[in-house]
């Protein structure tokens, strides 16, 4: 009895437990790297440009019309800087709380079925996927996304084992409006994919009712409708992009250089969610809420292996499923022995791999960085974890999931070095630093190189010399150049132009001698900076 009390009176309180915990662990690996360039680079500084244009409709990068996506996430992220100040921090925040949200709702789905043990399991098993808490703190577009298709996942479990409710589907609806606000039209493939799927792991078509809802589509379409047709009436070329090139395109063609192999997309679900991929006795034995997950988890598999355009962070969304699987797995007496013995298996050897790792680092040259001490205290850990599961593995099976957080513990504090290292390297923050050191009102001039996040700490926005613009990595800058010149929209100039700047910065693989006049004052592996020489005197 009092176990049960336990339970009735605190069960609210898990989903914000776990929604704590994550913005915790997320907050901390968000304070613990710079901005990385291209990505987190490009969309924090194109928030910033929003911010400070006050133009919430056509999002822009340097200083250029930017529609590659819709500006879901930049408003967010504007919205963010605006409140907490243009930080990196901030910048981050919107992937942290979309991840809490999805731990929450993962959770909250749990507790629904009554079941508190499923809850725990679930929240842990997706907070300890890698490559999950790697992107709670990383500004791109999939963390949101993912809480959106979580919301209709979770939405379509209720459908099918409590009945329609006209609520719920209009929050279901909703979250696919803001999905397409976020990443536009594979917001629609989440949805509906993860539907069809699940219904053909159901045998039922229960999981497609749904989608009948006309009042829904049209919140849907209202929501992200209403800012397609402000973006078409200023540039009339967009829904060709939008549909065609950046859809179509992307998922039948190569052209967008995203291919990848067959094995990509098991790769990724198995290694992103490493050690529990290979330790969870996976099993058949599925719940209507474990087929319905089988469903979406099944639609990405698919989809994607067949996709021509492929990215490690396109599968995220399927996570939260998955660990909804694991979970119901690891809470079965009947295989969870199994799992314990895989645990402790695995984890014995990761020690064993990293101990001999360690022994062939000392061969040799050293390297520049000595990663030696990191994976023999790996190997240390590793081997207390696995004979742990040895012992859970006899006494208390169902338990022995919760040793896989120190597979994500020690790639954390064991690797810190090696990941700061490599987020140093791909950060614009150093150049940022050295021009605001030296000449911090500088005017900053990028020849035929580019570096957003540069931009970003500085706060404005630089002149770029390229004939093409390729350097902002913006498919639609590149592919409607021609029409941007004609409206008076293409800020890029040529080289010839008397545009000149304070600091001139190139590719650090750029032979060509320095600026005539002006002194190099910064050089690492992406990029050489010069300044006037008189400037340089003057501090």
């Amino acid at each position: 009895m009092p176990a049960r009390a336990t339970v009735s009176r605190f069960p609210s309180r898990l989903p914000l437990t776990f929604a704590a915990v994550t913005l915790v662990a997320g907050l901390g690996v968000a304070a613990s790297y710079p901005l990385l360039d291209p990505d987190e680079g490009r969309n924090a500084e194109v928030a910033r440009e929003m911010v400070a244009r006050h133009d919430l409709v056509i999002p822009s990068l340097a200083g250029m019309p930017y529609l590659d996506k819709p500006p879901g996430l930049f408003w967010l992220t504007g919205l963010s800087i605006a409140a907490l100040g243009r930080s990196p921090l901030a910048a981050r925040m919107p992937a942290v709380v979309a991840a809490a949200l999805t731990v929450a709702l993962t959770c909250w789905l749990a507790m629904r079925q009554s079941d508190l043990g499923l809850a725990r399991r679930a929240g842990a098993l997706l907070l300890l996927a890698p490559l999950f808490l790697a992107l709670s703190a990383y500004v791109i577009f999939d963390m949101p996304l993912t809480a959106c298709v979580t919301a209709i996942w979770t939405g379509l479990v209720l459908e099918v084992t409590r009945g329609p409710s006209r609520g719920r589907q209009l929050w279901m609806f909703a979250a696919i409006g803001l999905g397409l606000l976020i990443k536009g039209p594979v917001m629609l493939a989440w949805a509906l994919g993860g539907s069809l799927g699940a219904a053909v792991m159901m045998r039922s078509r229960a999981p497609l009712r749904w989608l009948a809802s006309l009042r829904g589509w049209a919140l849907a379409l209202l929501m992200a409708g209403s800012w397609f047709a402000l973006a078409c009436v200023r540039h009339p070329e967009y829904p060709h992009y939008a549909f065609l090139e950046e859809t179509f395109e992307r998922f039948s063609t190569g052209s967008f250089q995203r291919e990848q192999p067959p094995w990509f997309v098991p790769a990724v679900l198995v290694g992103g969610t490493l050690p529990w991929s290979l330790s969870t006795p996976w099993t058949s034995r599925l719940t209507t809420a474990g087929r319905v997950s089988a469903g979406f988890v099944l639609f990405a598999a698919v989809f994607f292996t067949f996709s021509r355009s492929k990215l490690v962070t396109y599968l995220l969304p399927a996570f939260p499923p998955m660990a909804w699987m694991a979970a119901e797995a690891w809470g079965d007496p009947r295989t969870a022995r199994r799992g314990a013995w895989g645990v402790a298996g695995l984890f014995l050897l990761l020690a064993v791999g990293c101990g001999l790792v360690a022994r062939l680092s000392h061969a040799g040259r050293p390297p520049t960085i000595d990663f030696g001490p990191s994976v023999s205290g790996a190997a240390m850990v590793f081997g207390a974890a696995g004979l742990a599961g040895v012992v859970l593995a006899w006494r208390h099976p169902t338990s022995a999931f919760a040793l896989q957080g120190t597979f994500l513990a020690a790639t954390l504090v064991l690797g810190y070095p090696l990941l700061e290292a490599y987020a140093r390297a791909q950060s614009g923050e150093p150049l940022a630093r050295a021009i605001q050191a030296t000449t911090p009102a500088a005017r900053v001039r990028y020849e035929s190189c580019y570096s957003p996040g540069t931009d970003f700490s500085l706060g404005r926005t630089s002149i770029l010399v390229s004939p093409l613009g390729l350097e902002t990595t913006s498919n639609y800058q590149a592919r409607y150049r021609h029409q941007l010149i004609a409206r008076g929209l293409w800020t890029a100039i040529d080289s010839l132009s008397p545009v000149r700047g304070d600091v001139v910065v190139r590719s650090a693989r750029d032979p060509r001698p320095g600026p005539a006049g002006m002194s190099c004052f910064f050089r690492d592996q992406r990029f050489a900076a010069w300044h006037a020489i008189a400037a340089a005197g003057g501090h």
